[in-house]
């Protein structure tokens, strides 16, 4: 059964026009000759150091360390720095003309900011030569530039459906059965009339969802993804009126908590049990769960969200036009990220999961038969799996969530867009009668002034 979900997922990515990507080993092998010409540029023992910025120290000391055991003359000097200043810290060290590191991380709140400055490589044209084909749909797109440029790779792949309390879906929904929660949650109405339920049965104790920034920033926003964007013409209608419109309804009803996105006290919430659903991609399963509810193991599920996928967070992996460097930087990127043994080792310490497709046309492919130990993140359990009931994660997200997940093309108003719905959010949650089309009119009007030039329909 696996062999055939997996097949269609292969037949349905390809049909649909991808954008950007990297390769795979069993995939491409001229895409894999031509990158390894690429490397095979770096002299015998040459020393080289190879700068590299990141948040996760962890999976940046280990995996740094663990490629120059295998390429001694390889040094890195590292740095980590937090998700809120990188963008900063990169401007300042682009305007004094030193210190830019070779490899360039994007978080999805400005990765299309970074693109814009047009200091990254397209990774699609000589020496690199990567096949956007090779690469699922959605992590190319969210890789791609306005005319098909290339310009990273998913650090790790962010296909994206809900995790769940296990004791709290038992008592409020009558199942933990992921099959029979993403049936009963299928679309947003089903979802509404299981939020009302929840409410109900709790006394306001217990909601079906956090609140409206994580419904409509960290969810609906990554749903029903389509072109909107060409140049300044930016079609905010077409894109946001039925996401500002589901949103509106779950606001009105009353039926979401009051916990939002990146606080305390949603971090709290994991464990206190304030809420069922939350969004959850692979990332999601340490940085969210593990992390902000260290003793739930067990108790945690992974279901399908309503309607289809959808692209939570996520990190670019980039090489800096301006390196001395590059052919080093890509072979470091391609074995980490793309299709070397770098992949293998950061599944099994991290749980990483690769945004290029060949791994997981076996269905004995280590992603689905192996659970990793993730640098020992667990003491007792350590293997996400296990904090998950016992489901086989990387199966889920790739065959039941990733076949229905879409990404959308990273540009400057991309970023300018989403800045201007977070907004729009917090007056939503200020203002919860607010209807969908005076939500509109406000999105027009803060996407107006961060984009004085843009024309909005």
């Amino acid at each position: 059964m696996k062999q055939k979900i997996i097949a269609m997922l292969l037949v349905i990515i390809m049909v649909v026009p991808s954008l950007s990507a990297c390769s795979s080993k069993g995939n491409s092998t001229a895409v894999e000759n031509s990158a390894s010409d690429a490397v095979s540029e770096k002299t015998g023992d040459e020393e080289i150091t190879l700068t590299i910025w990141d948040w996760d120290e962890a999976h940046l000391s280990h995996m740094t360390e663990w490629y120059h055991e295998k390429h001694p003359n390889i040094k890195f000097d590292t740095l980590v720095v937090g998700t809120p200043d990188y963008m900063q810290k990169l401007q300042s060290a682009l305007a004094s003309g030193s210190g830019v590191p070779d490899i360039i991380l994007g978080e999805m709140g400005y990765r299309g900011k970074v693109f814009d400055l047009g200091i990254t490589e397209d990774l699609s044209q000589a020496p690199y030569n990567v096949n956007p084909d090779d690469m699922f749909d959605f992590a190319a797109k969210l890789e791609s530039g306005p005319n098909g440029e290339l310009y990273g790779v998913e650090q790790q792949i962010c296909p994206s459906g809900f995790a769940y309390r296990r004791d709290l879906a038992k008592e409020y929904l009558g199942t933990d059965d992921p099959d029979e929660l993403a049936e009963m949650i299928s679309d947003w109405d089903k979802m509404l009339t299981v939020s009302k339920q929840v409410k109900e049965k709790s006394g306001g104790s217990v909601t079906a969802l956090p609140g409206i920034s994580v419904l409509l920033i960290d969810i609906l926003l990554g749903q029903n993804v389509k072109d909107y964007i060409d140049g300044d013409n930016i079609d905010l209608t077409g894109r946001y009126k039925d996401v500002l419109e589901i949103a509106a309804k779950f606001n009105q009803a009353g039926v979401l908590g009051n916990q939002e996105r990146s606080t305390p006290a949603l971090n709290s919430g994991f464990a206190e049990g304030k809420f069922i659903f939350y969004p959850c991609a692979p990332w999601s399963c340490k940085w969210s769960i593990a992390t902000n509810d260290p003793d739930g193991s067990g108790n945690w599920g992974l279901t399908k969200a309503p309607g289809d996928g959808f692209t939570c967070g996520g990190t670019s992996v980039s090489i800096y036009s301006g390196s001395k460097h590059k052919e080093a930087a890509w072979d470091y990127v391609k074995d980490v990220y793309c299709d070397g043994e770098g992949v293998k080792e950061a599944f099994r310490q991290f749980g990483f999961m690769t945004g290029f497709k060949a791994p997981y046309e076996d269905k004995n492919s280590y992603f689905f038969t192996e659970k990793g130990q993730y640098d020992d993140f667990f003491t007792e359990k350590g293997q996400y799996d296990d904090f998950f009931g016992g489901q086989n994660l990387a199966d889920y997200f790739i065959n039941d969530i990733a076949i229905n997940t879409v990404g959308q093309v990273q540009t400057k108003n991309e970023s300018f867009v989403k800045s201007a719905m977070t907004s729009v959010t917090s007056q939503m949650a200020s203002n919860p009668s607010m209807s969908v089309d005076e939500a509109l009119e406000l999105l027009k009007t803060e996407t107006q002034t961060l984009i004085p030039s843009a024309t909005l329909k």
